[in-house]
């Protein structure tokens, strides 16, 4: 293949060039490819165009957040609720940590609903703490616009909780 053509010009190093070898002529890179520069435009206009709808805020939050607290504890339990929080991530240990802001605390009896109105915030954080020496019994539920977010049923011993927060997309 190493034939030296002392004239011949184009042609006759097309047939010593293998056809991947061969560069195209400027401006002629992407009709190699079968994509012109129209194929191109439109492609970055439906990039563009999907990149508005995930940054579109029409999109349809949940305004309340209902919790309920039902089952068995021989004493009131404490329900932290927030809807200002952030959540903190430890990558070096591999843990993830939620900082409330905000939050209000209180003792509940069970069985124990209420609803919260979380239309602003976009997040929700509920836990749920035994201070008692004796068992408690409890299922906890977390709905959202009346469609359940999270039910957990557990015996929950002295100090233990539960814990669930949410933050919905695009906040």
């Amino acid at each position: 293949m190493n034939t030296h053509f002392e004239r011949g010009g184009a042609a006759a190093h097309a047939a010593v060039t293998p056809p991947r070898a061969r560069v195209p002529a400027p401006g002629r890179r992407y009709e190699r490819f079968g994509l012109g520069r129209g194929i191109l435009a439109t492609l970055a206009l439906l990039a563009a165009a999907a990149a508005c709808d995930l940054l579109d805020d029409d999109q349809e939050y949940p305004s309340v957040a209902r919790v309920e607290i039902t089952g068995t504890a021989p004493v009131p339990l404490e329900l932290v609720v927030s809807d200002d929080f952030q959540r903190v991530a430890n990558v070096d240990q591999g843990e993830r940590y939620t900082v409330l802001v905000h939050a209000d605390t209180s003792q509940v009896e069970l069985d124990f609903v209420k609803e919260y109105d979380i239309e602003l915030a976009r997040r929700f954080f509920v836990r749920l703490t035994n201070h008692s020496a004796e068992v408690a019994s409890i299922v906890l539920s977390v709905a959202f616009d009346g469609e359940i977010g999270y039910t957990q049923r557990a015996n929950i011993s002295e100090g233990g909780a539960l814990e669930f927060s949410e933050i919905f997309f695009g906040t």
